[in-house]
C-alpha cells in the first residue's frame, strides 16, 4: 500500500513539473511574440504624443513586412512603444508636433531607454551604456569619427554649392565606415537616408560602394530597394513625363516639356512659396533670365503649395518679379511621383528631355548659358 501512495505521490509531482514546464514555455513564447522590442522614451516635450520613424528614408525604401510608424500618448512625461521584431536594425527619429525631429538612433532587439530634449535645440537623444544596442554603438562610433561636426556645418551652410561640397565629405566619411564595417546596418540606413532627401537624385560614390556591404545586408529588403532605385535614378529622364497641373488663373494644364520645343535649355525648378531656401535662390535667377530668355533659355517654376497657400503663391510671384512660366502642382501631388521631397529640385534640361544637371546653382547656370547661347 504503501508503495501505491509513493507511485502516485510522485506521479502527482511529475504532472505538475511538467505542467509548469509547459506554462512556463507558453508564458515565454507569448512574451517572445507580443512584445519583442519595447522603447520608452522619457522627454521635455510639452506635447500629447510623440512619433516614431525613419525620417527621410522614402516609403518605397522601406521593408513593407513591418511597420515603420509608430505614436505613442505621453503620460507624465514618458512614452512607451512597443513593436513586433524587425528582420534587421532599424534607423529612427523622434518626431513631436511643434518642435521637429529629434537626432537619429538605432534599436535591434529587446528594450531600449532613452531621454530626448526638444527644449534643447540640439535635439539629441541620449541612451544609457546598458540599453544601447550594437548598432547603436557603431552608430555613435561614426559620429565622433566626425559625422555630427560635418552634419553640423551641412545645416549651417548658405547656399546649395557649399552644401553640396559638405555632402561629399560626408558621404566619403560614411564610405570609409562602410569598408572596416561591412556588416554594420549604419552606412546602409545613411545611405538610404540622404539618397532620399536628395531626391532620389543619383549618386556615383553610393552605387560604386554597394558591393562592399556584407552578403547578410544585401538580402534585406532595404538593400535591394535602395540598389533597384539607384539604378532607376541614373536613367532617370523627363523627356516622357506628363503632369496635370494648373497655370497661375488656376485653369487645369496638362505640361510636358515638348511644349517647349522652342527653347534649347530650360531651367524646371520644383518650390513652394514659403521655402527660405527657395526664396534665395530665385531672384538670382532674374538677371539670368532677362539676359538670356530671347536666346533659347526658358523657366518654368512648378510650386507645390498646398490649397490654402495659393493665394499666397500666386501674389509672391507678382511681388518678387518672377516673370518666367508657373505652374501650381497643387498639394505635391504630381511631384511626388517623381520622387521630390525637398526644396529646391531643379533640373536643367536641353531640347531632347535630356537631363543635363540636377541641382545646378545660379553661378553655374549663368556659366553654362554664357558658353552655350551667347
Amino acid at each position: 500500500m504503501a508503495s501505491f501512495f509513493n507511485e502516485m505521490k510522485n506521479s502527482v509531482i511529475v504532472r505538475r513539473g511538467l505542467i509548469i514546464i509547459i506554462l512556463s514555455l507558453t508564458i515565454f513564447s507569448c512574451k517572445e511574440s507580443n512584445t519583442e522590442f519595447e522603447v520608452v522614451i522619457k522627454t521635455d516635450a510639452d506635447t500629447d504624443s510623440l512619433s516614431m520613424y525613419p525620417s527621410f528614408v522614402s516609403k518605397k525604401l522601406l521593408d513593407s513586412t513591418y511597420t515603420m510608424l509608430f505614436k505613442g500618448q505621453v503620460q507624465n512625461g514618458v512614452v512607451n512603444i512597443k513593436g513586433s521584431k524587425p528582420s534587421h536594425p532599424i534607423m529612427f527619429d523622434i518626431f513631436a508636433n511643434n518642435f521637429g525631429m529629434s537626432d537619429k538612433f538605432f534599436i535591434d532587439n529587446g528594450s531600449t531607454d532613452l531621454y530626448v530634449s526638444f527644449v534643447n535645440k540640439d535635439k539629441k537623444v541620449i541612451i544609457p551604456n546598458d540599453k544601447k544596442s550594437k548598432t547603436q554603438k557603431e552608430y555613435e562610433i561614426l559620429k565622433k569619427q566626425g559625422l555630427d561636426s560635418i552634419d553640423s556645418l551641412w545645416w549651417k551652410a548658405d547656399s546649395t554649392k557649399e552644401r553640396r561640397k559638405i555632402g561629399v565629405i560626408r558621404d566619403t566619411l560614411i564610405v570609409g565606415f562602410l569598408k572596416d564595417n561591412p556588416d554594420s546596418y549604419v552606412p546602409m540606413w545613411l545611405f538610404a537616408n540622404y539618397f532620399s532627401s536628395r531626391s532620389n537624385r543619383y549618386s556615383k560614390l553610393y552605387d560604386e560602394s554597394t558591393y562592399l556591404f556584407s552578403d547578410e545586408i544585401k538580402k534585406t529588403e532595404l538593400f535591394k530597394n535602395f540598389k533597384s532605385s539607384l539604378k532607376a535614378a541614373k536613367k532617370f529622364s523627363l523627356k516622357n513625363k506628363e503632369l496635370s497641373l494648373k497655370n497661375t488663373e488656376l485653369e487645369n494644364v496638362r505640361f510636358k516639356l515638348s511644349n517647349l520645343n522652342n527653347s534649347k535649355y530650360i531651367l524646371l525648378d520644383f518650390w513652394y512659396s514659403n521655402c527660405s531656401p527657395c526664396l534665395r535662390e530665385m531672384p538670382k535667377y532674374i538677371p539670368i533670365y532677362e539676359e538670356y530668355k530671347d536666346l533659347g533659355f526658358e523657366i518654368v517654376s512648378i510650386s507645390v503649395d498646398k490649397t490654402s497657400k495659393i493665394e499666397d503663391w500666386k501674389k509672391l510671384i507678382i511681388d518678387k518679379e518672377f516673370t518666367w512660366i508657373h505652374y501650381l502642382d497643387e498639394n505635391g501631388i504630381e511631384t511626388k511621383k517623381l520622387n521630390i521631397y525637398s526644396f529646391p529640385t531643379t533640373f536643367l534640361i536641353n531640347n531632347e528631355g535630356e537631363i543635363i544637371e540636377k541641382g545646378i546653382t545660379s553661378v553655374k547656370l549663368e556659366n553654362f548659358l554664357s558658353v552655350k547661347l551667347d
